[in-house]
């Protein structure tokens, strides 16, 4: 059996047998089609008892026929359209014209550099529909009990498969991308926006997608978007010319836009922005249909963000955190409270260490070896900081700062800061006593200072750091490298105070640069003991 298969705009004669053709992005695939989202082996399309069929080949991103999605083979019809994830291929009937472009080009998503402005509008709480925000367990429910059963099943199937593309979606940009080219397939419009709150709640469009792109530069409705989403009520205009909330925009007239639809994205008591569609008249409007799908993809939207900024926020914490400390900040950054990396004032103790003579020690060695050296170093020393809950500020050069006592308050911070001191001293002897013949045996001189401090994140746009800083961390590196000797462990007067500890030795004073009254420290007695698990240099 002979017939034609657009894939991508690309007209594809086939011929059917009961082994049938394949598609996807592998090299074996008989149909190919250049795109990540596209499995190697994505579908098959064949012959059974003598009628075409076709099938989803365990792709990662699923297989759908005119909407409902393929969990076993299903029967082909001329004119059919078979979606590989957001790629479509239809069997185009014999003797039709094909289109100029693949229906893909409706479907999948359309990201368009623009500078779409916001324009507020009037706005009357009579007019169009406004259904409050209901949780996705809620509107399945609703929907199983209002439709019938096979339209129900439909619905369920296009949020499953919505759910399993999402999770799939690799950074915020993606996961916006498929958001929208999963909504434009299931609700015709001319224009699709997704408008993020920013640090400020200010809307911002994170991605425009147009049916035909650069035919429409008008504003949308900041009213619609804003009311949507500090209500948390989706907004359906059936024609917003008539709608006596937006009377006063005589842009909506000038603009021929007649209908508009608005789903909040919430996630659990976040609003984190909106999805809002427009159409116009000669498109039919929006249904109440739409707007109950809609509705459904924003919560599922919603929760796909949230899990990609969290995973965002959590990479970054990571650099500076143990695994629990990143567990409790995640935690209370859920919270209503402000955000836990938000610049504050706190009592903490400041941890600076450094490798003595390490540039000396640096000039008659190989780059790859040194670098070796160093990173093992780096990481037992780290776990040390992190088991004891102290926070990573930065590696500099052969030095690292940490401190202890934020973001998340430590009565004990320094307690917990000369504990991790110790550790790293023992762990290093460790180190040197199972170093390779001809590796040079490290030292360490650590300072610690303990008092108030200005931590938070600090920098610009492109790149912040948490950063702790103040007079309490200056007088913390000076003890590192003014007082403190190889192998030496030294406080300041606070720090050796909140610690309790008896085996402190008060050292002489001195005066150290940039601190303008004498500074009588403390120096630890620690002795070796070297903990077990630590491994030597490889």
């Amino acid at each position: 059996m002979k017939l034609t298969l657009q894939v991508d705009g690309a007209l594809h004669p086939v011929t059917l047998t009961e082994e049938g053709v394949t598609i996807g992005r592998g090299d074996q695939a008989t149909i190919k089609i250049q795109t990540n989202a596209v499995s190697r082996i994505h579908a098959r399309v064949f012959l059974r008892n003598g009628q075409p069929h076709v099938m989803d080949m365990k792709s990662l991103n699923g297989t759908s026929l005119n909407g409902s999605v393929l969990n076993e083979p299903a029967l082909l019809h001329p004119g059919d359209t078979i979606l590989l994830g957001e790629t479509a291929v239809v069997w185009v009937p014999e003797g039709s014209p094909a289109p100029a472009v693949g229906l893909n080009q409706d479907l999948a998503p359309r990201a368009v550099i623009s500078k779409i402005a916001l324009e507020d509008r009037a706005f009357d709480a009579s007019g169009s529909i406004l259904v409050p925000h209901a949780s996705l367990e809620a509107m399945l429910a609703q929907a199983s009990g209002q439709h019938p059963s096979g339209e129900a099943v439909t619905l369920f199937q296009r949020l499953a498969s919505m759910a399993g593309t999402l999770l799939r979606a690799a950074g915020l940009a993606e996961l916006l991308e498929s958001v929208m080219g999963l909504v434009t397939a299931q609700i015709p419009c001319q224009r699709g926006f997704i408008l993020l709150a920013d640090a400020g709640g200010e809307l911002v469009p994170e991605l425009v997608w147009e049916e035909v792109p650069g035919t429409h530069t008008n504003p949308i409705s900041r009213t619609i978007a804003r009311t949507a989403m500090d209500n948390r009520v989706a907004i359906l205009t059936t024609d917003a010319r008539m709608d006596p909330r937006f009377s006063a925009g005589e842009s909506i007239k000038i603009h021929s836009i007649t209908s508009a639809l608005c789903a909040p994205l919430i996630v659990e008591d976040q609003a984190l922005g909106v999805i809002y569609l427009e159409t116009s008249l000669n498109k039919g409007g929006f249904k109440r249909e739409d707007e109950h799908l809609l509705s459904a993809m924003a919560n599922f939207a919603a929760v796909g963000i949230q899990r990609e900024r969290e995973a965002k926020f959590r990479q970054r914490l990571e650099r500076y955190h143990s695994p629990q400390v990143v567990d409790q900040i995640l935690k209370s950054s859920q919270s209503k409270e402000a955000p836990a990396l938000q610049a504050q004032r706190c009592q903490i103790s400041v941890l600076f260490a450094d490798i003595s003579g390490f540039t000396r020690m640096s000039e008659g060695m190989e780059p790859l070896v040194l670098a070796g050296i160093l990173n093992r170093t780096f990481e037992v020393m780290t776990d040390q900081i992190f088991s004891r809950g102290g926070t990573l500020d930065k590696y500099i050069g052969d030095a690292i700062m940490a401190f202890f006592g934020a973001p998340n308050p430590d009565p004990d911070h320094a307690k917990h800061a000369i504990e991790a001191a110790i550790a790293m001293q023992d762990c290093l002897a460790t180190l040197n006593a199972a170093r390779p013949a001809g590796y040079p045996e490290l030292k360490m001189r650590i300072g610690i200072n303990s008092g108030e401090a200005f931590a938070g994140d600090i920098g610009c746009e492109k790149r912040m750091d948490y950063t702790v800083m103040g007079s309490t961390v200056n007088l913390a590196s000076r003890l590192e490298s003014g007082v403190a000797k190889p192998g030496q462990i030294v406080l300041g007067p606070r720090t050796a105070e909140l610690s309790g500890r008896a085996d402190l030795r008060q050292l002489a004073g001195f005066a150290l640069k940039g601190i303008e009254q004498e500074v009588r420290p403390f120096e630890v007695l620690w002795t070796p003991d070297a903990p077990t698990g630590v491994h030597g240099l490889r």
